[in-house]
Formats: structure tokens, C-alpha cells, sequence
């Protein structure tokens, strides 16, 4: 049976989006199997690619900024359409000049940088596969594994770095002296200098060598390999082809239409070695013609002054980050006019993603808006993955549900096969033309992915948001191989444990890690928010995280918000606060802040212990 029904549900108060309105699909299946499918075709798309984008604006915008980033002096310098193009062209010459090819991948140990939007987009001109790594492999990681490791299952046959010096020691561990090394400063001894690249005369017979390779260019070749986090181990080399490419810029140019004519603006810090941040926000960029600032903060204690004093110069269109942003952002719109008219001012919708976000931020979010702009910004939010190229199911409508993730996008089909355990979950699976071509040298990873109808297994667990429709879009209910039992046999459901301990505590939390397999209650390791925890009492004000996790008045607050809970069966009983952070090296965090529970578990296998003992330390919030 095969029902039409809308998924956009107005509510009032809210800022018109520009976003289509979409029909979904829904086939039930005998089995109690849902496939949702948008009514809407797959997007066609005539430009080849993201680089004939690049022309196509640098002929009508030449002069406008298309990517902008601090310099030194702390002042935005900018490159121009006009320049981008000129650049993409010169620069896609330059790596044929060095052998580059098809089967000679480009990797970029760097983090976000004009230099490398010019890099990625002239690699994909001429058809050079690149391979995007964390810098924090690079530049945090003491023994550089995870480095080495990436080098070996995608091997480099050129390197690109921001800065030569900086990244020397990681260089040296990768200990490949034939590789040419690229360095946009402090080029070293036998290092090619970016300007010598960049700069060098655009000849005819340069221009159309760059235009022969890119005509050469097929849908199935590689155009890009992202490397996931894993749960242990090596990172897997996620195949990311040109076809797959080409199909997040056409959803992009047809969902924004009423973008085109504008001139966007985004300020956006998310990694380009991610499929959010390098693949999804980084096309929208470029298909839109928009100006692009890289956001030189994070959602870190320290480096969010960046964000907050680049927001109060540029106000976005639309503004994208993850939730531990939001809840930092949360506070500082609160007191800072200036910033809330900047944020709110252009903006036509907000998005959030890798992980929910908690109701406490959401509510405070919407309530500036309200003060200062008079009406509500919608929160958009999806569900997909690197395997998916960041494309799959997306919220584009204004909704009260926090935690709702959407419908499919155009072009894709989601499989919602009914999990055991009766409780109104589903796992997830995803098929289209931009998934993945397979996971680099691991047929046998590969071939696991997929069911027997082709649709990718994402390892996520989702309920409806209504279950009378499932057209009205997906909760996102954890990560299915997360979850775990009591030793009564009942299931504990991470994700929604997790978030519900976050909200519970609010403020006081940034993240917590669940525990409790094979034991009789759940209990949390988490990471206390230092500056909710100093507010508690000015004797706290000038504390640090370590002394804070175990000061008496903070163990006092956790403990009592434990104990508003009405001792629910699967409520957190006991909670440890801990103030060191999560470990990269250790596969504790993602780069954008989602924490791996499974491997902070075992890393931290001493500190989950003291939760279970029969006489808790004094420094274990316990809800009795």
C-alpha cells in the first residue's frame, strides 16, 4: 500500500524558510517494514560539477568575495569569483604538471583555508582524487597512528599543508621523501610554495590541458576519499565518487532556488575533512555563489570568543553548527544585543546536527529571537553519514519536535525495518546516487554495508514522530550498536539516556558517556560545563575543571537533579564528572564533537567501575 500525504506542518510565528514544499511517499510492507520515498524526482543538474560552478559565478559575480578567513593581523582577506576560477584553473594544471591523476591521490593534513577550497576544487577540475585527514592527526596527536594509518590504506602520491614548519613532525612520521609536499607557508627544503602554484601564468596550453582532464572526468570515478571515526582502530577510507558529487550539487541548486538570486552569506567552522562541513556545506557555498567566511573558532572553552566576534561582523543566511555550539551561543545572545541582531538579522533558517539537541537550548534560542527580531527561526536538522556523502533525510519545515530529523530528500529512499524489543523503534537504511562506492581496500566491510536490496545500514536507530504518519518525518533514537542491558535483561537506549541526563542537568553538562551493561542501573561519566558549574556559588568563580568535579557544591547540584528524575527505572542513578576532556588519540571525539561511548568506556574502564561500587566516593553524584 502506497499513501501521498505533505510533511510540512506550518506553525505560526515563524520566519518564511525558502525551502520547497515536498510530498513523501510511504510504502508499508507486510512485515511492518516502512520505505519512505520523496515525490519529488532527483534533481537534474546540467553543470558537470562544483568547478563549472566556479565559472558560472566568477562570470556573473566576478568581483564578489567567495571565500573569506582571518589573516594574521586578524583581518578578513577574501578571493574573488573572478580570482577562484582563475586559480582553480592554474592550480589544476600545476597538479598534472606533477603527475598527478586519477589513480594518484592528493592528501590535505590542513584544516579549512582559501588555499585549500582553491586546492579541493581545482583537484575535482582536473579529476585528482583528494583525500582530506583531521589535522588533529597531525597537529594533536602525540604518536601520529592514526596518521600513519590513514597514509597507508589511502597512500598519498602528493601532501598539502597549511604551514611547513607546523606541520614538519607529522611529515617526518609519514616518512615518504619521494612525495612532493605543498605548503601554503613555510614551505621547507625541497617544498613546493602554494604561491608558485597559484600564481603561475595561465597560458593557453595550461588552460586547456586542465579543461581536456576535466572532460575526461566520469560519474564513477573517485573524486574524493573521507576517512570515518570508527569505534577502534584505523579510520575506514570512505569512497566518495564524482556521481555522488555531482548529486549533492544538484540537490543543493534545486532545494535553495530562492537562494540564487540573492547573495548569500554563511560563516561556517565545520571540517572539510567531514561530509557536513566538506562535502554538504562547502557545495552549497559553490552552487549558490555565495560568500563563505571560515569561522576560525569552535565550540571549545577558549576559542568560541572567534565565533561570537565573527558573528557580530557577518550575518549569515543560514548558520550551521552542532549542538554544544548552540548551547555556548545559547548564553551569549543573552547578553549580547549586538550579536543577537547579527545572528537574527538575514538569516532564513538554522541547522543543527551530530548529535539532538537538548529543549533547554532550543527554547532559549527561540526566545532571543522573539526579543529582537520578533518572530521564531526554524532548526533544521537530518540524518545522514560520510557513507552517505552527508546527503539522506532532512527536517526543512518549523516544528515544536526537537528531535525530529526529517523525510527523504529528492532522489532518496529510506528502509525503516522494525527493531526488536516492542518499543516503537526502527533501524535505518538509506539508498540513492549518493551513496558511497565502497570502503577503500575493504571489499569485506564493503559488501556488510548493504542489505539485499542495496540500501546502506547506517547503524542508527530512529522512531516516527507520529506514528499514524510517518510522512511527518523521524526521531533520531541512538546508535543501535550503542545500546546495551541491564542485568535484568531490560534495554538501555543510549541515545535518548544521554540526552535525557544533558536536559536533566542543564546547564550543568556538556556531554555524558551511559554506563551499565550487565549491571543493575545506568550510570554516566560526563564532562561538567565550567562556566554553568562556576556560576553555581562565587567561591567556584575561579576554580579550574579539576577541582570543580569534585567540589562538594557541584556534586550537590548533579545530585540533585538526579533526584527530580521520580526514580524512573532507566533514569542515570549516579553520575562522575570528569575534567579531562576526551581523547582524539584515543577515538574518544570526532572532530565535531560526537563521543564515542564504546571506546571512552574502555579507556576509562576505572572510572565506570568506582560508579558501580557498593559505597560510591563523595565525589559521585548519586541520586540516592
Amino acid at each position: 500500500m502506497t499513501t501521498t500525504v505533505s510533511a510540512r506542518q506550518p506553525v505560526a510565528e515563524y520566519r518564511a524558510t525558502v525551502f520547497t514544499e515536498r510530498e513523501t511517499l510511504v510504502e508499508h510492507r507486510p512485515d511492518g517494514t516502512l520505505v519512505l520515498r520523496s515525490a519529488a524526482p532527483q534533481p537534474e543538474l546540467a553543470q558537470r560539477g562544483l568547478p563549472d560552478f566556479v565559472a558560472y559565478w566568477a562570470e556573473r559575480r566576478p568581483a564578489v568575495a567567495a571565500f573569506c578567513e582571518r589573516d594574521g593581523n586578524g583581518d578578513w582577506r577574501s578571493i574573488t569569483w573572478a580570482e577562484l576560477w582563475r586559480q582553480v584553473q592554474t592550480v589544476g594544471a600545476g597538479l598534472l604538471e606533477l603527475g598527478q591523476g586519477p589513480d594518484r591521490p592528493l592528501m590535505i593534513l590542513s584544516g579549512n583555508s582559501i588555499e585549500q577550497a582553491v586546492l579541493l576544487l581545482a583537484a575535482e577540475y582536473v579529476g585528482v582524487p583528494t583525500a582530506p585527514v583531521s589535522p588533529a592527526y597531525s597537529l594533536v596527536s602525540k604518536d601520529f597512528v592514526r596518521l600513519r594509518g590513514v597514509a597507508e590504506l589511502t597512500p598519498p602520491a602528493a601532501l598539502f599543508v597549511q604551514d611547513g614548519k607546523a606541520f614538519a613532525p607529522a611529515l617526518a612520521a609519514l616518512s615518504v621523501p619521494a612525495v612532493p609536499v605543498i605548503a601554503a607557508a613555510n614551505a621547507g627544503d625541497g617544498q613546493l610554495d602554494w604561491a608558485a602554484l597559484a600564481q603561475a601564468e595561465l597560458t593557453a596550453r595550461r588552460r586547456d590541458a586542465a579543461k581536456a582532464a576535466n572532460l575526461a572526468v566520469h560519474d564513477a570515478d573517485l573524486g574524493r576519499v573521507l576517512f570515518t571515526s570508527g569505534s577502534t582502530g584505523v579510520p575506514k577510507g570512505v569512497a566518495i565518487s564524482h556521481g555522488s558529487l555531482h548529486a549533492v550539487a544538484a540537490y543543493f541548486h534545486d532545494t535553495y532556488q530562492r537562494l540564487l538570486q540573492r547573495q548569500p552569506v554563511f560563516l561556517d567552522w565545520l571540517p572539510w575533512h567531514h561530509g557536513l562541513g566538506g562535502i554538504l556545506n562547502l557545495s552549497r557555498a559553490v552552487t549558490l555563489g555565495a560568500t563563505h567566511y571560515i569561522d576560525d573558532g569552535r565550540p571549545l572553552p577558549g576559542q568560541f570568543a572567534r565565533t561570537v566576534r565573527n558573528l557580530r561582523e557577518v550575518s549569515p543566511t543560514i548558520f550551521s553548527s552542532v549542538p554544544a555550539a548552540w548551547a555556548m551561543l545559547a548564553a551569549e545572545v543573552e547578553r549580547d544585543p549586538e550579536l543577537a541582531r547579527s545572528l537574527f538579522a538575514n538569516v532564513v533558517n538554522f541547522a543543527y546536527g551530530g548529535a539532538s539537541l537538548p529543549r533547554d537550548v532550543w527554547d532559549r534560542i527561540h526566545s532571543a529571537a522573539e526579543a529582537t527580531v520578533g518572530e521564531r527561526i526554524t532548526f533544521c536538522s537530518g540524518l545522514a553519514c560520510t557513507e552517505t556523502s552527508g546527503m539522506g533525510i532532512y527536517c526543512s519545515w518549523p516544528t515544536e519536535d526537537t528531535g525530529n530529523v526529517g523525510v527523504p530528500m529528492p532522489g532518496a529512499e529510506v528502509k525503516l525495518v522494525p527493531l526488536e524489543g516492542g518499543d516503537g523503534r526502527y533501524e535505518i537504511r538509506m539508498r540513492g546516487p549518493f551513496l558511497f562506492s565502497g570502503y577503500i581496500n575493504r571489499p569485506d566491510l564493503t559488501a556488510a554495508a548493504f542489505d539485499d536490496e542495496g540500501y546502506f545500514c547506517l547503524g542508527d536507530a530512529v522512531r516516527l514522530a507520529d506514528p499514524a504518519n510517518p510522512a511527518r518525518g523521524v526521531r533520531f533514537a541512538g546508535r543501535v550498536v550503542e545500546d546495551f542491558k541491564l542485568v535484568n535483561g531490560t534495554w538501555v537506549r543510549v541515545g535518548a539516556v544521554r540526552l535525557g541526563l544533558v536536559e536533566q542537568c542543564a546547564p550543568l553538562l556538556t556531554d555524558a558517556v551511559i554506563c551499565g551493561h550487565d549491571q543493575h542501573y545506568v550510570a554516566a561519566l560526563a564532562w561538567p560545563n565550567v562556566a554553568a558549574c562556576r556560576a553555581l556559588h562565587p567561591e567556584l568563580a575561579e576554580l579550574d575543571a579539576q577541582a570543580l568535579v569534585r567540589h562538594p557544591r557541584v556534586v550537590d547540584a548533579i545530585r540533585e537533579r538526579l533526584r527530580a528524575t521520580g526514580g524512573a527505572s532507566l533514569s542515570v542513578k549516579r553520575v562522575l564528572l570528569m575534567a579531562e576532556p576526551p581523547s582524539i588519540d584515543a577515538n574518544e571525539i570526532a572532530d565535531k564533537g560526537y563521543v564515542n561511548q564504546a571506546a571512552t568506556r574502555a579507556r576509562r574502564a576505572g572510572l565506570v567501575d568506582e560508579l558501580f561500587l557498593a559505597e560510591p566516593a563523595a565525589h559521585v553524584a548519586c541520586a540516592a
